[in-house]
């Protein structure tokens, strides 16, 4: 095992390996201290994909959606304070860090950006109690007014006649750069929300440029009830991902 791992350090003596991590010592009494600590975790266990399933075994960007820019976001930030840990309290014996602080919310702040002009708002401030139960109100009631502008589509404006002529002599996709071909045409993309024309696409970018169906979601958002296990989750999501400010 020393001389299978040996090219994870310049040493060039034997080491002694962990069988857990795989990771080489240059000593014993190092590798003693070291044991204790990685047997709180499962032993290493390397998986190799599968060569006959390519999706799984070649690493391939597919995201395409993600390459395009969201009509709307939020920005959240959480204020929070520190509170100490009771050093009584019972710790988890099998975690490698100790707690000496949490985190505790006072408020929020979100802001909905847009690159409409006539959908961008102030950014809404709140601080007071029940922080979590009104981030949520407020997020659902953001969810609900985006959902309503984006099941709103717009049909796409009469071409000019410079944008005619752009659309007729282009060939190639405006996003992808592929040539147009039978299977895969050329199409007119546009801003649903404007309903400016925006380039030539091939239909199978249109297609990933889509936005889903909002109608739907829209009416499921109106619908749904606030479960304490959702509010965790949201909780979960905004609060550890966020920015605190002692």
């Amino acid at each position: 095992m020393s001389r299978l791992v040996a090219s994870r350090t310049k040493h060039d003596h034997a080491t002694f390996v962990c069988n857990h991590c795989l990771h080489p010592f240059r000593n014993k009494d190092t590798l003693d201290r070291h044991v204790p600590n990685c047997q709180r975790h499962p032993a290493q266990d390397v998986k190799y994909p599968d060569p006959k399933k390519p999706k799984e075994s070649v690493l391939e960007f597919r995201k395409y959606a993600a390459r395009f820019r969201l009509p709307f976001y939020l920005v959240c930030d959480f204020e929070s304070f520190l509170t100490p840990i009771d050093p009584n309290e019972d710790v988890d014996a099998m975690k490698a860090t100790n707690l000496i602080d949490e985190h505790n919310v006072c408020g929020f702040a979100c802001h909905r950006v847009s690159e409409y002009s006539q959908y961008q708002t102030d950014p809404f401030v709140y601080s007071g109690p029940g922080v979590m139960d009104a981030f949520y109100e407020h997020v659902m009631q953001e969810s609900r007014t985006i959902s309503d502008i984006l099941a709103d589509h717009q049909d796409m404006d009469p071409l000019t006649d410079t944008q005619q002529t752009d659309y007729d002599g282009t060939t190639t996709c405006g996003e992808c750069g592929k040539d147009f071909t039978k299977s895969n045409h050329k199409v007119r993309h546009h801003d649903h929300v404007s309903g400016q024309f925006l380039f030539a696409a091939c239909n199978n970018c249109n297609l990933t440029l889509k936005m889903p169906n909002r109608k739907e979601r829209s009416h499921m958002v109106r619908n749904q009830t606030k479960s304490p296990r959702l509010t965790r989750i949201i909780q979960k999501t905004f609060f550890f991902r966020s920015f605190f400010t002692t």
